[in-house]
């Protein structure tokens, strides 16, 4: 265990562009593209990913439940997640449909959760800044999502737009927007990350200097 959390916590100290040049480096696909922190100051999470995805299907009775609240496939969900977790929700890249709001946040932030990663929209947008629960998502959409879709899996490997997401791989979010580091390559990312990082401060003294005279001599 002390191991995860010290991995974990390397990650947490590098921004999201440095990480995806890692990624990039050994050929990993890792970015998430298209998601965007819902508030300004987000700060930066990382935790181990909980993948949920959600099924299209149209008015499924299984799904139904009356009004707002939780609807039952994300019942399924808030009585998985955990301390610690990054729930990251596949929901086909909807904007007409939301799975993640105010009470579900309320929920998570309580029992520890680190985020919510929402291929798809989240509501409630008011309540989520008040409490100050970080929530990353394709935008903003006030209706509910049982009316569109119902439950597919969770802790089963998902795809975002090309980036293999599996249980308890790495997820990181900062302003800039999300990456997932697979979890058995996560040490060589961190090597990585060094060398690159180092090359940026290098390239960050020349460019305040007005001394770069070669882009590669670094």
């Amino acid at each position: 265990m002390e191991d995860k959390i010290s991995t974990e916590s390397r990650l947490a100290g590098h921004p999201t562009s440095a990480i995806s040049d890692a990624l990039d480096e050994l050929g990993l696909p890792g970015a998430l593209s298209g998601l965007s922190a819902q508030r300004e100051g987000i700060g930066r999470v990382c935790g181990r990913a909980l993948p949920v995805k959600f099924r299209r299907m149209a008015d499924d009775p299984g799904a139904y439940r009356f009004g707002g609240g939780v609807g039952k496939p994300l019942e399924m969900v808030l009585k998985t997640m955990k301390g610690g977790d990054v729930v990251v929700m596949d929901l086909d890249g909807t904007r007409t449909a939301s799975a993640w709001g105010g009470l579900a946040s309320r929920l998570a932030q309580r029992r520890g959760v680190r985020a919510t990663i929402m291929w798809g929209t989240c509501r409630d947008l008011e309540e989520i800044r008040a409490i100050g629960y970080p929530v990353w998502a394709v935008g903003v959409c006030p209706r509910r999502s049982r009316n569109e879709f119902t439950f597919g899996s969770i802790n089963e490997p998902i795809s975002i737009n090309g980036v293999s997401i599996r249980p308890r791989d790495y997820i990181v979010a900062d302003e800039s927007g999300v990456v997932c580091v697979p979890r058995d390559r996560a040490e060589e990312v961190l090597a990585l990350l060094q060398k690159i990082e180092a090359q940026e401060r290098l390239l960050e003294q020349q460019v305040r200097e007005d001394a770069v005279s070669s882009w590669d001599e670094v």
